[in-house]
């Protein structure tokens, strides 16, 4: 049975530049999930990433749409809205939806991003743990 994580922006953007993340999104032992409001945010630097890989941002769009991420909406996570906002709202308010879905749904964070050290309340991966994980796996 797959480990639910919500997933940052940052570790989709590593995944559709080629780095290990993808090894992780396709290793099949995780379900990923994350906010639409992040999604959109990945959305918005497929520009750059199609300038950076040297490929067309409808190729980069495509890859984006292949990655097999869960996109949930506001109830799924609008009841943590308040807590999130207190908890990283100073930090990054574009973090507050990642946050709350994990506190709602009381899965861990896969980020890349420091705004996460030092909250309690959730489990914060980073993909170096992840990929430790993946290694250890029977």
């Amino acid at each position: 049975m797959p480990t639910h994580l919500a997933v940052d922006a940052n570790c989709l953007i590593s995944a559709l530049l080629g780095g290990r993340a993808r090894e992780i999104i396709f290793s099949g032992q995780f379900a990923l999930h994350s906010p639409q409001s992040t999604l959109f945010e990945v959305v918005k630097h497929l520009p750059w990433l199609a300038k950076k890989l040297g490929e067309s941002e409808a190729v980069v769009f495509r890859k984006f749409e292949l990655l097999p991420i869960i996109a949930r909406q506001p109830d799924a996570y609008l009841a943590q809205w308040q807590r999130a906002e207190q908890l990283i709202g100073m930090r990054d308010p574009l973090d507050i939806p990642l946050l709350a879905l994990a506190l709602m749904q009381s899965y861990s964070i896969w980020s890349n991003d420091r705004d996460f050290e030092g909250i309690e309340d959730v489990e914060v991966v980073t993909t170096a743990d992840l990929l430790l994980r993946l290694l250890e796996a029977p």
